[in-house]
């Protein structure tokens, strides 16, 4: 396997080649973009970024939601220009195919890293045809690349590149670190020992950095997503973390394929065992970095640190454990660039455990090959969608009597996703207001029953002499005995068979929707006489 990847006398075939493997993914990427249903934390994010008179109001409003601001600026500021919902699937697919062609043209990157991390779900997918913020990490770790690479590091770009990566989602600022201690360790390891020039170009940065994570904190924090952090009363915090530092591969089991996943849920006493590949599999990566131990310190702490964010703050789903992926493809490219200019001689010579730590890195992405594929699957050929919002809006649509209905839900946040397909307002019950982005905060009505939830209806229909549409994700002619459902973060649901029999006394069930993958937004549709 060919180590260097230069664009030096490149030849026309191997031109010609990259241009057709970049056109392949953009033609799959935005296949699969045009046609997701988007689902409610992509819609949730545009809801946010169009509320308020102005850009200054609306940053005001989204203070403590969980993420920085960068991606709900690029979102308004996108709105004024499209004018429609689609700016979400626009922006996103724009974002990622910046990010897929530095990728095949700009970063100097084994063939073989470079067409399995094109083909990996999280840039056919999770970054590109799911409209989130996490492309736009992508996207800023690679232009660091290409500032990396260059003879001098410039501490000024790079320090706003870090700034920039730390308000694309908190998560990024894990990166920034590693960045950081690469850049540190790189000219403390040096040999010759680095000049002075190196440290203060690194201090720029870093101070420029700084600036950019507080701002990231300041945005974020105090959440008022109360519910949405891990719970850590009555743990000890210490055992907490030295679980995460001991074991962190156990967070990031979302690099498998969801067959296997699958497997695991049906025979748990198969999570053992893959658990211990992940290990192998996840430590043995960091391997391929040994013959650069700056690149490799830098990558085990990015490690460690989403682990302890996962394990401290709040759980990381596959779109957070990615970016460890994307951080370990940058660290690789920049580590292939230093040793080219050091001589072939370094890299010849790299052993055995190098070569064995590639092999787990090209298995690792292999395995998010089978995660894209699968998602290419369900889109095309099985025709399971992430969000069933996009038929309720076209039932919606076809209904003129229910036009102006208000629509609410159980759970409240599967309104969340409508606002992109249909205009009718929406009511959150536990919160006891109008709005389409539901507040995770202990200060709403976390229990509630289904006799309160036909309650709210009939109040709701009585002031506001309109339709009323409810949305339940329980299948209420499964129910038959009195049950307590444990919904989103603390929420609970209470079903009896009287209060089934009420409900369906009071509403006719006119729609019964079909199965999802990936998500819980499938759900009946009932409508209150």
């Amino acid at each position: 396997m060919a180590l260097i990847v230069s664009t030096i006398g490149e030849s026309r075939s191997a031109k010609f080649g990259k241009a057709l493997i970049f056109m392949a993914w953009l033609a799959v990427a935005s296949a699969l973009c045009w046609s997701e249903t988007v689902w409610r934390d992509e819609v949730r994010a545009l809801s946010l970024a169009l509320q308020g008179d102005n850009f200054i109001d609306m940053l005001r409003q989204m203070h403590g939601e969980g993420h920085p601001a960068l991606w709900y600026i690029l979102l308004r500021a996108g709105y004024v220009v499209v004018g429609s919902p689609v700016v979400l699937k626009i922006l996103a697919l724009t974002i990622a195919a910046a990010a897929a062609y530095l990728l095949v043209f700009r970063l100097k990157l084994p063939p073989s890293i470079m067409l399995l991390s094109l083909c990996s779900s999280f840039s056919i997918f999770d970054y590109a045809a799911m409209s989130r913020n996490y492309g736009i990490s992508m996207l800023v770790v690679f232009l660091i690349v290409l500032s990396w690479e260059k003879a001098t590091r410039h501490g000024l770009l790079l320090g706003l590149l870090f700034a920039l990566l730390a308000n694309t989602n908190v998560h990024s600022v894990v990166l920034v670190g590693g960045f950081l201690a690469y850049w540190f360790f790189d000219l403390i390891l040096a040999r010759p020992k680095s000049s002075v020039t190196g440290y203060r170009a690194l201090a720029t940065a870093a101070a420029i950095a700084a600036v950019g994570i507080v701002l990231c904190f300041l945005t974020v924090y105090p959440t008022f997503n109360d519910t949405g952090q891990n719970d850590l009363a009555g743990k000890s915090f210490a055992l907490l973390a030295l679980g995460a530092l001991a074991a962190p591969s156990s967070h990031f089991m979302g690099f498998y394929p969801d067959s296997i996943l699958g497997l695991i849920v049906a025979y748990p006493l198969a999570y053992g065992i893959f658990a211990t590949l992940m290990s192998v599999l996840v430590y043995g990566s960091l391997l391929a970095l040994a013959n650069r131990p700056p690149a490799m310190i830098a990558a085990a702490l990015v490690l460690l640190g989403l682990s302890l964010l996962f394990t401290l703050v709040y759980p990381g789903g596959y779109r957070h454990q990615a970016l460890w992926l994307v951080f370990m493809i940058a660290i690789t490219a920049t580590a292939h660039v230093q040793r080219e200019k050091a001589g072939v001689t370094g890299v010849t010579n790299a052993g055995g455990i190098v070569k064995l730590g590639r092999l787990c890195f090209l298995i690792l992405l292999a395995l998010q090959v089978v995660s894209g594929l699968e998602k290419f699957n369900r889109a095309f050929v099985a025709e399971i969608p992430l969000s069933r919002s996009k038929d309720f809006g076209a039932f919606i649509q076809s209904r003129p009597d229910l036009k102006d209905a208000i629509i609410m839900a159980d759970p409240d946040y599967l309104v969340e996703a409508l606002p992109y397909y249909i205009s009718n307002r929406t009511y959150l019950m536990r919160e006891e207001r109008f709005g389409a982005i539901v507040r995770y905060t202990r200060n709403a009505r976390l229990s509630l029953s289904l006799a309160d939830v036909l309650q709210a209806a009939h109040r709701l229909q009585q002031s506001e002499h309109v339709p009323v549409v409810i949305l339940l994700s329980q299948r209420l002619d499964r129910v038959t005995a009195p049950v307590a459902v444990h919904e989103s973060y603390v929420w609970q649901l209470s079903l009896t068979p009287e209060d089934i029999l009420a409900f369906q006394g009071a509403t006719t069930l006119v729609k019964r929707l079909g199965p999802v993958v990936g998500s819980d937004e499938t759900y009946d549709v009932y409508v209150l006489k």
